[in-house]
């Protein structure tokens, strides 16, 4: 009786091990899909059909971005960049009907372009003014008091004094300037994921970016303009019958321009 009865609890621990463990492996397998979707996709965005001309970007200085001084800025169109992603996104994850196409939107709360002076975001309806009224935000920031609007660059323009200067004058280094702009993008790209209304899954998201060289690979570096994209995707329900539980699966994506 021992026995039989032992072999009961062992064999129901073993069925939910098993639900479990699918239920898990369906999440990843999502999500590592999203991921190589999302890549695809961002790769298009952030490629030169988004942007003015090849020959022109190969002609600007040695920035990027929607103007500023010296020329070193390329016009970004924004609309162009999400109908080449989702050319791509929606293709690689082999959703070819509209209603289909609609109901993933749902779950892609955050599309962004970091520029060279300024960032843009849109949101899951792709609208660009859910971030900013006027469809883009300066790095405006406040160092020692005073009002500056920092680049991916050394330029840094003194908003009070009305001209550009260079991180040096300001006595930050290469590493700290990096560390202020990055830190002030991630926590824009975090707060627009994580305050959104239509947020299902009750995570809190933080990227991993970084302006400079890192050594460890999970951060992802960020040199010139670029297009970001996450993907909180359609809830999986969970193989477990024993409990009522979503899983979330979910990737960010991203791409880069740059020179031949």
């Amino acid at each position: 009786m021992k026995i039989f009865f032992w072999s009961l609890i062992f064999l129901f621990c073993s069925i939910t091990m098993i639900f479990i463990g699918m239920g898990v492996d369906q999440v990843e397998w999502m999500s590592e899909r999203y991921k190589r979707a999302l890549d695809s996709g961002a790769n298009a965005a952030a490629a030169c059909h988004a942007y003015v001309s090849e020959d022109m970007l190969e002609q600007q200085g040695a920035g990027y971005g929607t103007g500023l001084e010296d020329s070193r800025n390329v016009a970004v169109d924004r609309d162009k960049a999400l109908e080449w992603f989702y050319r791509l996104f929606f293709c690689n994850s082999s959703l070819l009907e509209a209603a289909d196409q609609e109901r993933i939107k749902m779950y892609i709360p955050m599309k962004a372009l970091i520029c060279y002076d300024r960032l843009m975001i849109a949101d899951m309806n792709d609208d660009w003014t859910a971030y900013n009224a006027a469809g883009e935000k300066g790095y405006d920031m406040q160092y020692c008091g005073m009002p500056y609007r920092f680049t991916l660059s050394d330029q840094i323009y003194d908003m009070t004094a009305g001209e550009w200067i260079s991180g040096s004058q300001l006595g930050l280094t290469t590493e700290e300037r990096q560390l202020l702009l990055g830190e002030y993008i991630i926590s824009e790209l975090s707060c627009f994921m994580n305050n959104r209304y239509n947020k299902e899954s009750g995570n809190r998201y933080r990227l991993n970016i970084s302006l400079g060289d890192v050594p460890d690979d999970r951060i992802s570096p960020i040199g010139g303009v670029n297009f970001i994209v996450f993907c909180e995707g359609i809830p999986l329900p969970s193989m477990n019958p024993f409990k009522s539980q979503r899983f979330f699966a979910y990737g960010l994506g991203g791409g880069e321009i740059r020179r031949k």
